[in-house]
């Protein structure tokens, strides 16, 4: 009879053994919850209770979850179990003496059915005569229906999946879960579990270890291993309490193990924390989900597709995120209409150049121009002239195709005078042009290269399909609010770019600007304006190379300049725009000068009374004689563009 027990079979009775020690706790202290502390009641069911837990100890001293158990081990613990049997039934008996409510009865009911259930475990067949000696007459068995689950809108706790293939196990559990205030559902397999679990809705499960066709490792496994499933928490609930199955259920994701019985503190305490934990997981969720959506907000605003109000269920959250969302909003609103207002401009101004291109192409068609090169030269071995572009202080530009690329662009030829003799002043040049190189911008005309063909220096260029700014206010007059507004953001939108890349224009002009038929605006000739400054030093004193009448006043006298120089030259520019005439005008370069430095400008809305007060006012702050009293830069006076309408 001392024969060790197999290792597994020790580990099923064991199991076995404590389940119902589980259903007479479970039951027996909700109990005594519920009971009066002095009355017989009370003192009947601490007696139960205080049977059970020495049964439990007893179970597993003869049955440890480690170490060797034997034959002799369990004889002695179904004898020993006999007396605290017959104490607890007799308990049960006394409390169903009297007329009680139908759940008191059905409750100590299952209590008698569980005492009853105690030796009569299945044991080794050398146990099987003296197990009949020690099987005491039980109350019958009671076919008591589980507690109907809680309703979502009763529960506030959150909603708990219990999956046990032992009626009873899902029964007294669901009752303790109830108790506490959760909405409570249950199922008998785990194939059953998956289904329900995959349907959503559940904030926790508490799932059985042993279970016949799938047990709990699996179920474990599978929940864990789906996207869809792995955030929800799972408790292991088992009589196994032996370390390797605690091991490999948190290994696969278990969010704790629970033995059976339960004490009802750590059983609450466990609940909570997981659900807590899930909640936090949620909102975390949530939260990630919901910047997610401002991130999409975002990319929609810079493809100009962001409707103002998409935020409309983030921005009522009262937190970091909310306030986010509701500053966006409003931006993407400002933003949003912004861009409409810019593409009205946009339009308006492409109406513009239409017309302006319609009748200058008349106008150019009884014209002729002489160049220094007649169609058909072929410029440095590489260039074929095809027509002239036009005219200006500095040179000539021509339509030509380039051999090597096989495309057409423009070539700028520059006056030999400007810079025959003078080493340095070529030098300068150079690096001047491979300055320009490097900007990049949708509203600049690219510099390709510089070149020198039989003593004729030339700089070849983007070519553009437009008419210049000069040639659509000669057919035009003056432009409208909104035309000048798509004209000069796009003009300011170059000179950034220029002067972030350490390139100052210095003679920005309506003949340095192309629009094409789109509403498009290039800058040309930068770098180009430099020779002509350095190249005037050479000239008679006074003499000024260049356009005074979009010079800023410290570029005439010949003072250090920087980028506030080029917003002057803008100012001029808008100003021409909107009126249809210069600031500034004389019969003579000198009084011209003299005006530019010595009086103020008219405001262009006393010229134009459709001019906005606050575009008079922005146009007058760039024409400012003191360049610290202009806009700081180009990028400063962009945003105050745009804000205009």
């Amino acid at each position: 009879m001392n024969a060790p027990l197999d290792p597994k079979a020790a580990s099923e009775l064991r199991h076995e053994l404590r389940t119902p020690v589980n259903h007479i706790l479970g039951y027996a202290e909700m109990l005594r919850e519920d009971a009066a502390d002095a009355s017989p009641d009370a003192a009947c069911i601490d007696g139960i209770i205080a049977e059970a837990r020495e049964v439990l100890a007893q179970i597993n001293s003869a049955l440890p979850p480690t170490g060797v158990a034997t034959l002799d081990d369990l004889s002695r613990l179904l004898t020993a179990l006999v007396d605290p049997q017959a104490r607890m039934l007799r308990a049960t008996e006394q409390l169903l003496a009297t007329d009680r409510d139908a759940q008191f009865t059905t409750d100590v009911q299952r209590i008698a059915q569980a005492a009853s259930r105690l030796t009569a475990v299945p044991v080794p067949s050398a146990l099987s005569e003296q197990r009949e000696s020690v099987h005491p007459s039980v109350a019958p068995a009671v076919d008591a229906p589980v507690p109907a689950p809680l309703t979502a809108q009763a529960a506030s706790k959150g909603r708990i999946l219990i999956v046990d293939d032992v009626e009873e196990n899902r029964a007294v559990l669901a009752r303790r879960l109830q108790r506490e205030g959760y909405d409570v559902d249950s199922v008998a397999s785990g194939e059953e579990a998956l289904r329900r679990v995959t349907q959503g809705g559940f904030d926790l499960v508490l799932l059985d270890v042993l279970m016949p066709g799938m047990d709990g490792f699996a179920v474990l496994e599978r929940i864990k291993s789906s996207p869809d499933t792995r955030s929800l928490p799972v408790i292991m609930i088992s009589a196994l309490d032996d370390l390797a199955s605690v091991v490999r259920c948190i290994e696969h994701g278990a969010e704790d193990y629970l033995t059976k019985p339960f004490d009802p503190v750590l059983l609450r305490a466990r609940i909570g924390a997981s659900l807590e934990k899930k909640r936090w997981h949620d909102r975390e969720a949530d939260y990630l989900r919901q910047v997610t959506r401002v991130i999409e907000a975002a990319s929609a605003v810079e493809l100009g597709t962001y409707q103002p109000g998409k935020l409309a269920g983030i921005t009522g959250r009262d937190d970091e995120l909310g306030r986010l969302a509701r500053v966006f909003d409003a931006m993407a609103a400002g933003v949003h209409a912004r861009e409409t207002r810019l593409r009205e401009q946009l339009r308006e101004l492409q109406s513009d150049v239409s017309l302006a291109t319609t009748e200058f192409e008349t106008l150019q068609g009884q014209a002729t121009t002489e160049g220094a090169f007649a169609a058909g030269t072929v410029l440095g071995g590489r260039y074929d002239i095809m027509s002239v572009l036009g005219t200006g202080g500095m040179g000539v530009v021509y339509r030509a195709r380039d051999r090597e690329l096989n495309e057409d662009v423009a070539i700028k030829t520059i006056r030999r005078e400007l810079i025959s003799g003078d080493a340095v002043l070529a030098e300068r040049f150079k690096s001047e042009i491979r300055l320009a190189r490097r900007i990049s911008h949708r509203n600049v005309v690219r510099t390709h290269d510089l070149g020198d063909a039989d003593g004729h220096l030339f700089v070849t260029m983007e070519l553009v399909q437009g008419i210049t700014v000069r040639e659509l206010l000669a057919t035009r007059g003056k432009l409208g609010v909104a035309s000048t507004l798509a004209l000069a953001r796009q003009f300011a939108e170059a000179l950034a770019v220029a002067h972030a890349a350490g390139v100052i224009h210095r003679d920005v002009k309506p003949e340095n600007a192309l629009i094409d038929a789109d509403g498009v605006l290039k800058v040309m000739d930068f770098g180009i304006a430099r020779l002509a400054e350095a190249s005037s030093n050479r000239t008679q004193a006074g003499m000024v190379v260049g356009t005074p009448a979009y010079m800023a006043p410290e570029q005439l006298v010949g003072e250090e300049i920087d980028a506030r120089a080029d917003l002057y030259s803008l100012g001029v520019v808008i100003y021409e725009c909107l009126t249809g005439r210069a600031p500034f005008q004389a019969p003579s370069a000198v009084a011209l000068i003299a005006r530019v430095l010595t009086t103020e400008a008219e405001p262009p809305v006393r010229g134009n009374a459709d001019v906005p007060p606050a575009l008079s006012a922005l146009v007058m702050r760039l024409l400012a004689k003191v360049p610290d009293e202009r806009p700081a830069s180009a990028t400063i006076l962009l945003e105050q563009l745009a804000e205009l309408g």
